[in-house]
C-alpha cells in the first residue's frame, strides 16, 4: 500500500528524477565518457552540492541509483504476511527495497540500453541490486522462526526472491519501480508451478 507523499519528499523524488533525466539525456547524445558532471548539474539547474547529495557517482546519476532503503513500514509488511506465504512476502520485500534505490517511474527500456552499452553502468546496477539483497536477507534472518537452517535456507530465498522479479520484469513489460503487485504475483505462482513439477 503506496501512501502520499509530502510536499519535501515529492520535492526530494523530482530532484533526484531531474539529475537523472538530465545524466541519461547527455549519456545517450554524447557518451558516457565525454559528459561530465558540470554538464549534467547545468542541465538540471542544480549545483555540485547537491547532485553529490543525491548522487555519489555519475554512473549512479545516468542509471538513476541511490542506496536502497528498508523502511518501518516494509518491515512491518513483512512481518505481518511472513507466516502466511513466505516466498511472497520475501518477493514483495525485495522488490520494494529495490524500488526504493530507483528512481521512480523510470524508463527501463532505457535504463536497459544503458547498461547494454556501458558495462560499467551495470555492474553499478548490480551493485545497488546486492545492496538491497543484503538488506532483505538481514531482515529474514531475524525471523528465524520462519525458517528451519536460518542462514542457508534464508539466502536460498533471497535468491529465489531475486529471480522471481528477475523473471517477472523481463517477461512482462514494466519495471520493478512500477509497483505492480499483478505482475509479481504472476511470476511468483510461475515459479510455485514449476518447482512442483520439478520436485
Amino acid at each position: 500500500m503506496q501512501t502520499s507523499l509530502s510536499l519535501r519528499e515529492r520535492k526530494r523524488t523530482d530532484t533526484f528524477r531531474s539529475i537523472h533525466e538530465a545524466a541519461a539525456e547527455l549519456v545517450l547524445d554524447r557518451g558516457l565518457m565525454n559528459v561530465t558532471v558540470d554538464e549534467i548539474v547545468e542541465r538540471a539547474g542544480v549545483s555540485q552540492r547537491t547532485f553529490f547529495n543525491y548522487f555519489p557517482t555519475k554512473e549512479d546519476a545516468v542509471v538513476g541509483l541511490r542506496a536502497p532503503e528498508l523502511t518501518d513500514e516494509m518491515l512491518q509488511s513483512f512481518r505481518a504476511h511472513v507466516g502466511s506465504d513466505l516466498l511472497s512476502s520475501a518477493v514483495e520485500l525485495l522488490a520494494a527495497v529495490i524500488r526504493t534505490a530507483l528512481v521512480p517511474g523510470d524508463d527501463p527500456v532505457r535504463r536497459k540500453e544503458l547498461t547494454a552499452e556501458y558495462p560499467e553502468l551495470r555492474k553499478r546496477f548490480m551493485l545497488r541490486i546486492a545492496d538491497a539483497e543484503r538488506l532483505a536477507l538481514q531482515v529474514i534472518e531475524d525471523q528465524p522462526e520462519s525458517l528451519p537452517n536460518t542462514d542457508e535456507a534464508a539466502r536460498v530465498l533471497i535468491a529465489l526472491a531475486g529471480a522471481v522479479i528477475r523473471f517477472s520484469y523481463q517477461s512482462q513489460p514494466g519495471s520493478v519501480t512500477a509497483d505492480d503487485q499483478a505482475t509479481l504475483h504472476h511470476g511468483i505462482e510461475t515459479f510455485r508451478e514449476v518447482l512442483r513439477n520439478a520436485l
